[in-house]
C-alpha cells in the first residue's frame, strides 16, 4: 500500500472507493475548513492510501495517473488548488509522523475559485464520496469522443483558478472552449456553424434556464457568450457589439459562465445529491438549504 499527504482539501469524513482511501487528519469542520482555506499555504489536511488493484501492485505510471486526476477532482470540489505529495515511509503513522514530514507546502498564493461546488461532508457525509467515485471513473475510463471532451473541459475549468496569474480573457476563452467542445461531443455535432446550437441543446436538455437567443434577458442567452467569445478571438476585445448595436461587456458575463460550467460538468457525471442549486449560475446560491 502506498500513502501520501493531501494538502489543502477540506474533509472530515473518510472516503473509500475502488482501491483508494482518503483519511482526514481533522474531524471537526472548523479545523478542516480553516486550514483548507488558507490562501498562503497548502496545509496537510488528509492522507491518501492506494492499495493493490485486483491484488496487483499498481505501476508507477498508474499511480501517478490516479494522483494527478484525484488532485484535479479534489481541486474541482473545493474550487481551490489541492496537492497530493510526500509519500509516507513504512514506519510512519498518521498520528506519529517523522519530524521532517512536511505539514504544509508554501509555493504561491492560492486563489479562491468561487467556493466549493459539492457540499461539505460535515453537512452531507456521502455527497463528496459519491461525486469522487463517479468523476474518477469517468476520468480514468477508456477514451471516447465524449469522455475525452469531458476530461479536457474538466481540466480547463480548474486551470482557471489554478493559474498563478488571473487574466479574464484567457479564463473566459478556456471556459467557453470547454463548454463548446463538451456540448459538441455530447450532441455529436461538429458541423454546426453556429456554436450556440449544440450548447443550447445540451443546456436545455440538462434543465438550465437558457435560450439560444434571448434579447430580453442576455444573461440567459447563449448568443451573448458567443458574441463575447467571437470578439475576444477575432479582435482581442473584451467588449462585443452586435449588428443591432447591442453592447456586451465581458466583465458582466464572465461570472455567470464561470458558475455555469462546473454545473454542466456535474450534470454530465450523473451526480445529484439533491443539495445542488442548479440555478446558482444565476442567483449565486450554491446549495439548497432544506
Amino acid at each position: 500500500m502506498l500513502r501520501f499527504g493531501i494538502y489543502g482539501y477540506e474533509c472530515t469524513k473518510q472516503i473509500t472507493y475502488a482501491n483508494v482511501k482518503i483519511i482526514p487528519l481533522y474531524t471537526t469542520f472548523k479545523e478542516a475548513n480553516t486550514l483548507s482555506k488558507d490562501n498562503n499555504a497548502y496545509n496537510l489536511t488528509a492522507f491518501l492510501e492506494i492499495s493493490k488493484n485486483n491484488n496487483t501492485e499498481m505501476t508507477l505510471t498508474e499511480t501517478r495517473e490516479v494522483i494527478h486526476k484525484l488532485e484535479a477532482v479534489l481541486s474541482f470540489i473545493d474550487h481551490r488548488d489541492v496537492i497530493i505529495s510526500n509519500q509516507l515511509r513504512h514506519n510512519e503513522t498518521y498520528n506519529n509522523l517523522e519530524d521532517d514530514y512536511p505539514r504544509k507546502i508554501e509555493t504561491h498564493v492560492r486563489k479562491n475559485g468561487g467556493g466549493c461546488v459539492i457540499i461539505n461532508d460535515t453537512f452531507c457525509p456521502k455527497s463528496r464520496e459519491l461525486f469522487i467515485e463517479k468523476t474518477m471513473t469517468l476520468l480514468l475510463s477508456e477514451d471516447t469522443p465524449v469522455t475525452e471532451a469531458f476530461r479536457k473541459a474538466f481540466f480547463k475549468t480548474i486551470e482557471v483558478f489554478r493559474a498563478k496569474e488571473s487574466f479574464v480573457d484567457i479564463s473566459y476563452y478556456l471556459l467557453f472552449s470547454a463548454l463548446e467542445s463538451l456540448c459538441r461531443a455530447i450532441e455529436n455535432d461538429y458541423t454546426s456553424k453556429c456554436v450556440a446550437t449544440p450548447i443550447k441543446n445540451v443546456l436545455i436538455n440538462y434543465g438550465f434556464d437558457i435560450k439560444q437567443d434571448n434579447p430580453q434577458n442576455p444573461q440567459k442567452s447563449v448568443m451573448t457568450y458567443v458574441h463575447l467569445r467571437n470578439a475576444l478571438f477575432h479582435n482581442g476585445s473584451l467588449t462585443a457589439t452586435t449588428k443591432a448595436g447591442i453592447v456586451f461587456k465581458m466583465k458582466d458575463y464572465y461570472a455567470p459562465l464561470h458558475r455555469l460550467l462546473p454545473l454542466v460538468l456535474i450534470k454530465y457525471t450523473g451526480f445529484d445529491d439533491g443539495k445542488i442549486n442548479w440555478n446558482s449560475w444565476l442567483d449565486r446560491i450554491p446549495f439548497i438549504s432544506k
